[in-house]
């Protein structure tokens, strides 16, 4: 494998083009965008449907973003400390609903002398103990990545999550009648301790450390926290928290972080989000992440080595395989290369690889090694890796190898369409949800269905 780093200007979403996503997936949450017009319009523009983006266009009755507050900075007069306390004090003061109050400051609101810390404390203040946070975003362009709110907020949460130190050694074995949480804060993942079936080498889960799953959807936590009951792990929440039916849980269903807690990151680009847990006192699990069969397989595998457990899912992701031939054959010899914008990069390219396709480069905008260490060294020796590419650069390498289909990230994916190539938007991929078996299964025909629709067109002769 070649790691390459081209100090280039990648093709990057901006990471505001995730707060309607951050809005929808926290259940308690009010976010304070500081910046300019041209801030408020990007926010709002990048809310609508992007090129290749499956996302359905907000409906012409609901304007703006629902759970975002904005607050507009003239270019030509300096703000006075302060000036977002009150905006923030009047929006959070009318609802009853606000748990945490997140602001966001733009570079031009960081340019004109807005400190984004300072009015959080005085917010705080003004509001009681309401926790209100600022999160920022990377000063340096190339190596902005499209999720890097998300990354951000989720350190946020790890933060305002429970430390209470949890544990066998540290915790009274719950009664059998008390009922389906872990505690006031558990979530509905929450389960009773003993509960969970499964497959693992000790039939007393009380010896077994608790998980909490970082990142990932609502849909994916739920699959992945079942594979791991079902192999007798107990898994007491996640961060952001999931309530009962599946809805945007907030603060109060926020899981104990800290020691005693083993914590399963689902996406690789939650690097500040594990940090954040790490420095609380809990277990980062360091594996492949659960994308793909392959992938799935080891996380299930090491997160229930992490809590004590031993079990393994050789058969089960055999059975996945062979039920996903039908698909995996449509991608078997492929040329696929992927641009780079979303942070899953590394790991789809590592399970497209395993189904049998030929990758070709994979475009990352910032590279973690020590955080991609495993995915790295299963990505295989033949694959080629750039971080910060040269988005002028990635166009003139596709062109020379005119690879079967681009994933390509949204400001790429109009210009290759142009050109004749085929593709995939990496927004696309994020929306599949592609975590888990069943994400597996959800990206493979994706790219099936891709390939047969092109081969359809390609029979008319047009």
């Amino acid at each position: 494998m070649t790691i390459l780093n081209e100090s280039g200007v990648p093709d990057v979403v901006s990471p505001l083009h995730g707060l309607s996503g951050l809005a929808e997936d926290l259940g308690d949450a009010l976010i304070v965008v500081a910046g300019t017009r041209a801030d408020l319009h990007l926010s709002l523009s990048l809310s609508g449907p992007l090129p290749g983006s499956p996302a359905a266009p907000a409906p012409a009755d609901a304007p703006g973003l629902p759970g975002v507050s904005f607050v507009l900075l003239e270019p030509d007069e300096r703000p006075e400390g302060g000036i977002l306390t009150s905006r923030i004090f009047e929006v959070a003061s009318g609802s009853r609903d606000v748990g945490v109050v997140l602001i966001v400051a733009c570079r031009s609101a960081r340019l004109l002398g807005v400190d984004p810390h300072f009015e959080a404390e005085l917010a705080e203040r003004r509001l009681g103990g309401l926790p209100v946070r600022a999160i920022g975003i990377s000063e340096e362009a190339s190596a902005v990545l499209s999720k890097e709110l998300v990354d951000e907020t989720l350190r946020v949460l790890v933060g305002l999550s429970p430390r209470g130190v949890s544990g066998p050694e540290h915790e009274e074995p719950l009664p059998a009648k008390a009922g389906a949480k872990v505690g006031a804060r558990a979530g509905f993942l929450g389960r009773l301790r003993g509960r969970s079936g499964g497959h693992g080498a000790h039939d007393d889960v009380f010896e077994r450390r608790p998980v909490v799953l970082l990142g990932g959807a609502s849909g994916s936590r739920e699959e992945l926290a079942s594979d791991l009951r079902r192999a007798g792990v107990e898994v007491v929440g996640s961060v952001p928290a999931d309530a009962r039916g599946g809805l945007p849980g907030g603060v109060p269903e926020l899981p104990v972080v800290g020691e005693g807690t083993v914590v399963a990151v689902l996406d690789p680009y939650l690097v500040r989000a594990a940090r954040k847990a790490e420095e609380r006192g809990a277990q980062v699990v360091r594996t492949l992440f659960p994308i793909g069969v392959d992938g799935t397989a080891r996380f299930i595998g090491d997160v229930v080595a992490a809590t004590g457990g031993i079990t393994s899912e050789v058969v089960h992701a055999r059975q996945v395989w062979e039920g996903i031939e039908h698909l995996r054959s449509r991608i078997r010899g492929k040329r696929v290369f992927l641009t780079g914008d979303s942070g899953l990069e590394i790991p789809l390219a590592r399970f497209l690889a395993n189904a049998g396709a030929v990758v070709l480069e994979v475009g990352t905008p910032r590279l973690e090694k020590r955080f991609l260490g495993v995915e790295l060294s299963a990505l295989g020796s033949d694959v080629d890796v750039v971080e910060a590419p040269d988005w002028r650069a990635q166009l003139e390498r596709i062109e020379a190898a005119r690879p079967d289909v681009v994933v390509a990230s949204p400001g790429l994916f109009v210009p290759l369409v142009a050109r004749g190539h085929l593709c995939r938007s990496s927004l696309a991929l994020l929306a599949l949800d592609p975590r888990g078996y069943e994400g597996a299964r959800r990206v493979l025909a994706l790219f099936a269905q891709t390939f047969e629709r092109a081969e359809a067109l390609d029979a008319l002769n047009l």
